[in-house]
């Protein structure tokens, strides 16, 4: 019997969303589209979307439009996480405020945390096990890769 593959689960970062929300083209919005396609897992947590909204302005878009839209795409809402799960990163991190996305991810039991963020998310690839920390572009490439009936 031949096995299904797996949905590949995959944690945004806010920065993701709102480069998907601002412009249809690119790696962003394309993983956007595998979330609303079911094509991948896509999960978000409460602060996350409080992200989102508190920073739509910087891409010309209002707190509601960013809220509505997001809603529409993710149907996976985490709790932010809680404290203990929070400081399991904080040794890590060099932004304390992004130990939330972390612990927000392994919580998730994401596959994949995807972030826009190169000085404080990206530069941790090295140092996370528990999920593959990877740029849209990347994760594109691994889903072409890993799981091809995905069809990037």
């Amino acid at each position: 019997m031949k096995k299904t593959p797996r949905i590949p689960v995959v944690f945004f970062n806010a920065s993701v969303i709102l480069a998907g929300l601002s412009s249809a083209k690119g790696g962003s919005a394309k993983l956007l589209n595998f979330v609303r396609e079911n094509r991948i897992k896509g999960i978000i947590s409460d602060i996350i979307l409080d992200e989102v909204e508190r920073r739509a302005e910087k891409i010309g878009k209002t707190e509601e439009f960013a809220q509505k839209e997001t809603l529409k795409i993710f149907k996976f809402i985490l709790s932010p996480p809680s404290l203990e799960a929070v400081e399991k990163f904080s040794n890590i991190v060099s932004d304390q405020g992004d130990q939330h996305v972390l612990a927000s991810a392994r919580e998730a039991k994401s596959n994949y945390l995807v972030s826009l963020d190169k000085k404080h998310i990206l530069s941790l690839k090295n140092k996370i096990r528990k999920f593959k920390i990877c740029s849209p572009k990347e994760l594109i490439e691994f889903l072409a890769e890993k799981a091809p009936l995905i069809n990037p």
